[in-house]
């Protein structure tokens, strides 16, 4: 805006000086002349003086976020005598017992979650119900009014200083921060640890509702999975498909963006600056008015990750506790795989036999070349014939069909001969145009290996 401000002061001022030139003499001309450069001066000068005060202001207002969620470690040290302030070590009791902060208490993020249920199961690892998380900050002495500082090994951890910040403001506490750099950066500052276990005076907390605002369980997250941009905070090994802590499956949610917890934070432990945490979003196409969901394994670096977000004005960010852990263990979820460095969705031939029997609202891309075709392929798909994808013609034929497949945001299911390189090459040039890829799926195996007789031509 300011820009064109400018613009329009240089515009109206030469063509002042150009309608008066036409009807003086040289001397005046000369005159117009001084005058449009004095003019333009003075605009460059307010120009250059509004901007510099826009960037001060958006500094201004990355420190003050920046401080709402963080402390560092001499303003904890300076502070340790403020009776209303409670200190939380968020790395469990053996790490606590070796050494901690003098005057914190120590908290896992598992005591403030439901893990008495079923592994894996629903409800695995979500926060508590009100009446027990009320238990679970009382015996650390909590009450609504404390003001609290989580720190954990923000180096060598999983970000539960964020878990547990974002679980204590669920329950109602409004000033929790964290302390940046965690417990390496009390170490660096020269301050001292103690073995001697604080006493806490049990408090009488409750809960009357957990605000489950910042946070979405998988059933809502399947039912609503298209408004959403999916972002993996696990390690690369993970999202390509590792499966380290017991995962029933190994792969990632369809269409996840992949930024690494470990991505946020500088190598001492410290967070990374607002600027550079702005352009790393950025980078991954993610806008303040997005509906963002973070997941992991368990929801603890995802938590982490979305009281980032927060911070920085993606007011739309939820993290996905039940997480990888709850996902891969529903084999009618569908997951994303990495293959020759990209990522793929995939229908099993059971998840799309059960998607045709329920009557799901989903559009089959069969792209077989026409005898083929005659020959079997699956009720309902649209006919492209562009296998193998390889040639402007076969992307030709495809193009036909983006309007269809634009005019709505149900998923498409890319059918070809073996659910190899022409159906990869298909799901990269819809994307390419437009199609979001957690609306693309390849069918494993293709064509060949559906083993189905019914709801085939």
């Amino acid at each position: 805006m300011t820009f064109k401000r400018f613009g329009a002061v240089i515009l109206a001022v030469a063509l002042m000086a150009g309608g008066l030139s036409g009807c003086s003499n040289n001397t005046d001309a000369e005159e117009n002349t001084q005058n449009v450069e004095s003019a333009v001066e003075k605009q460059a000068e307010e120009t250059s003086t509004e901007e510099t005060n826009e960037s001060e202001d958006v500094v201004d207002a990355a420190e003050e976020a920046f401080d709402q969620y963080f402390v560092s470690a001499e303003w904890l040290e300076s502070n340790m005598n403020n009776e209303n302030l409670v200190i939380i070590d968020t790395r469990g009791q053996e790490a606590y017992d070796k050494g901690h902060i003098e005057g914190s208490v120590v908290v896992a993020w598992q005591g403030l979650s439901n893990m008495g249920v079923e592994f894996a199961s629903d409800g695995w690892g979500a926060l508590k119900e009100a009446s027990a998380m009320s238990e679970a900050l009382s015996a650390l002495g909590l009450t609504s009014d404390h003001s609290v500082v989580v720190y954990a090994d923000t180096q060598n951890g999983w970000g539960e200083d964020g878990r547990v910040k974002w679980t204590l403001e669920a329950a109602g506490i409004e000033d929790v921060k964290m302390l940046d750099g965690g417990l390496n950066a009390w170490k660096a500052a020269g301050y001292d640890l103690t073995k001697e276990a604080t006493l806490v005076e049990v408090s009488d907390f409750k809960v009357e509702n957990m605000n489950l605002v910042e946070s979405i369980d998988t059933n809502t997250l399947v039912a609503e999975y298209i408004d959403y941009k999916i972002i993996d905070t696990r390690d690369k090994d993970e999202f390509d498909g590792a499966q380290k802590f017991g995962e029933a499956r190994g792969g990632h949610l369809p269409g996840a963006t992949w930024i690494a917890y470990k991505d946020l934070i500088n190598k001492d432990g410290t967070m990374k600056t607002v600027e550079e945490l702005e352009t790393l979003f950025a980078q991954a196409g993610l806008n303040k008015e997005d509906k963002i969901a973070t997941y992991c394994t368990a929801g603890i670096r995802s938590a982490h990750f979305a009281e980032i977000l927060q911070m920085l004005g993606y007011e739309n960010a939820v993290n996905y506790d039940e997480s990888f852990y709850v996902w891969a263990n529903k084999p009618e979820l569908k997951l994303g795989l990495v293959k020759k460095d990209y990522a793929y969705n995939y229908y099993s031939a059971d998840h799309l036999k059960s998607a045709l029997e329920a009557n799901e609202t989903f559009t089959l891309l069969d792209i077989q070349v026409a005898e083929e075709f005659e020959a079997h392929h699956i009720a309902t798909a649209l006919e492209t014939n562009a296998y193998p994808v390889k040639s402007d013609e076969d992307k030709a034929k495809l193009e036909m069909q983006l309007e269809v497949l634009k005019s709505d945001s149900n998923p498409v299911v890319i059918v070809c001969p073996r659910g190899g390189g022409g159906a990869e090459r298909t799901y990269q040039y819809l994307e390419a145009n437009g199609i979001a890829s957690n609306r693309l799926y390849i069918l494993e195996g293709g064509q060949d290996k559906w083993p189905y007789e019914n709801a085939v031509n």
